[in-house]
């Protein structure tokens, strides 16, 4: 076990419990999430494991929250990764909520993490879609306004995935939300790279089938025959 830290936001359950449970071979592990009560039951299941983690209740829509928990993680120790997975409770929201939670968690996060970066940190922004996903045009301007006026990006993509039916709202917003996603990250590598850490988004689909891969029990060469 190293001395540096792992910090794992949505990290209650779903893709951010699995990837912390492949991060906490290496790392302190710091979870964090907006339910305090599935924190706690997350942070028992890794205990049971025998890891270092510990949790913190944080809300990602909320700046000053995402600062707090970036620091207290620093405090425990050089921040190698950040993941940031999408909460259980977002994934089950209304339009709005989910539009909110992922893209000002994606802008929080990303400030956040730059903040208390060392050299090699790596954020990794697991929550993205593929742009096939995406039900209608999204006019690009729009995401030029989140370094200056966030909840503009938020106001604008809930409109357009409450466009078409009410039940296609959640599906719309997460590919919409996904889209920005992709954006801002490619939009914000560089600025990362300068200061000697790294950006990058991946589908939820992508980060689960690597913690199925790295959490798999290693199958022990056999002997051979004499």
């Amino acid at each position: 076990m190293t001395n540096t830290v792992a910090v794992v936001t949505g990290g209650s359950g779903g893709v951010g419990l699995a990837m912390a449970k492949l991060l906490a071979r290496d790392h302190h592990v710091v979870l964090s999430d907006c339910s305090g009560e599935r924190l706690h039951r997350a942070l028992d299941e890794l205990d049971s494991a025998g890891v270092s983690a510990e949790s913190i209740v944080a809300d990602v829509t909320d700046r000053r929250s995402v600062e707090t928990l970036m620091r207290a993680a620093r405090e425990a120790g050089p921040i190698a990764s950040v993941v940031h997975a999408p909460s259980a409770t977002a994934r089950r929201s209304c339009t709005e909520s989910i539009v909110r939670s992922r893209v000002l968690g994606t802008i929080h996060v990303t400030a956040a993490t730059l903040a208390v970066a060392g050299l090699g940190t790596t954020l990794v922004h697991a929550s993205a879609h593929t742009a096939a996903a995406v039900p209608v045009s999204v006019p690009r301007w729009v995401f030029r306004l989140a370094p200056a006026d966030p909840e503009g990006v938020v106001t604008a993509l809930t409109r357009l995935a409450d466009l078409g039916p009410s039940r296609w709202g959640p599906a719309a917003a997460h590919a919409l939300s996904g889209t920005f996603i992709d954006w801002y990250t490619a939009r914000m590598a560089e600025v990362y790279i300068a200061c000697g850490a790294r950006l990058r988004s991946v589908t939820t689909e992508s980060v689960l089938e690597l913690c199925r891969d790295g959490l798999s029990p290693t199958t022990e060469p056999e002997e051979p025959a004499a």
